[in-house]
C-alpha cells in the first residue's frame, strides 16, 4: 500500500497532466520553492502539511476539498465513499423545485447565522 506521500505525488502528477500544467508553473501560482514542490511530486517529501497542500490546491484553481477528493481520502472508516454519497445529495437538490432550493437555503443560512452567534 502507498504512503500518504505517494498518494499525493500521483494525484498531484495526474491533475498536472489533465491540466496541460508544469511544475514549474504549479510552483509559480502555489508561492512555493520548485525543490519543495518537486520532494512532494517525486514522493521523497514526508507527509506535506495541510498549509502546503491548501497553497498547491489554490495553486490549481480548486479547494483543498477538490485535491484530496480521492482514495482513500474521500472514504469513511466502513469503506463507504463520501463522494457517492455527496453525488446522492447533488442528485436530491437536483429534484428540488426552484422554491423548494430557496427555503432549503434560508434554513441552511439562518442556522449558519445563529451559530456565528
Amino acid at each position: 500500500m502507498p504512503n500518504d506521500s505517494q498518494l499525493i505525488a500521483k494525484r498531484l502528477n495526474k491533475i498536472l497532466e489533465e491540466q496541460d500544467m508544469t511544475a514549474n508553473r504549479l510552483a509559480t501560482l502555489s508561492d512555493m520553492r520548485q525543490s519543495s514542490l518537486s520532494a512532494i511530486f517525486t514522493g521523497n517529501s514526508a507527509s506535506p502539511k495541510l498549509v502546503t497542500l491548501r497553497k498547491i490546491a489554490e495553486g490549481l484553481g480548486m479547494s483543498l476539498t477538490e485535491l484530496l477528493d480521492f482514495p482513500p481520502y474521500n472514504q469513511r472508516p466502513d469503506g463507504t465513499s463520501a463522494a457517492k454519497q455527496r453525488s446522492k445529495w447533488e442528485q436530491l437538490g437536483d429534484a428540488l423545485t426552484p422554491e423548494e432550493r430557496e427555503r432549503v437555503r434560508n434554513i441552511l443560512t439562518r442556522e449558519d447565522n445563529e451559530a456565528d452567534k
